[in-house]
């Protein structure tokens, strides 16, 4: 990674948390929803399904049709946060779009991107 990729990820990341207000001590995705100025945030605690269409327990983002009915999942392992992707149509990149996963161990700071949306991960237990 560039110090200017590095640079832009850090202003992202800080943009998104100095806009969300105050949030829990949990882990937490927070994303902007295309055109909106808003930041949405979504508590992790042992799976959290993210798609069109996810199911009960899921993030529900069905306006983006470039995200997969169940897209991906985050699914806590024991202190731990692993991300999955469905077999999404699209794929699932961690920190840059050209980073394709299947399965990745999520770290405080990381970018997801799927469909049209940038989710950031962040765990405060994990912050220093």
């Amino acid at each position: 990674m560039t110090d200017d990729q590095l640079a832009t990820r850090l202003q992202f990341i800080a943009d998104l948390v100095a806009d969300a207000g105050p949030f829990p001590s949990a882990p937490v995705l927070l994303w902007r929803e295309p055109d909106e100025p808003s930041v949405r945030q979504a508590l992790i605690s042992q799976e959290l399904v993210v798609g069109r269409k996810p199911g009960e327990q899921g993030l529900t983002l069905g306006s983006d049709k470039l995200l997969s009915r169940r897209h991906f999942v985050i699914r806590a392992t024991g202190t731990e946060f692993t991300l999955q992707d469905l077999n999404s149509h699209n794929g699932t990149a961690i920190n840059r779009a050209d980073n394709r996963v299947q399965a990745h161990d999520l770290r405080d700071g990381d970018l997801i991107l799927a469909g049209n949306h940038i989710f950031v991960f962040l765990d405060q237990g994990k912050t220093t």
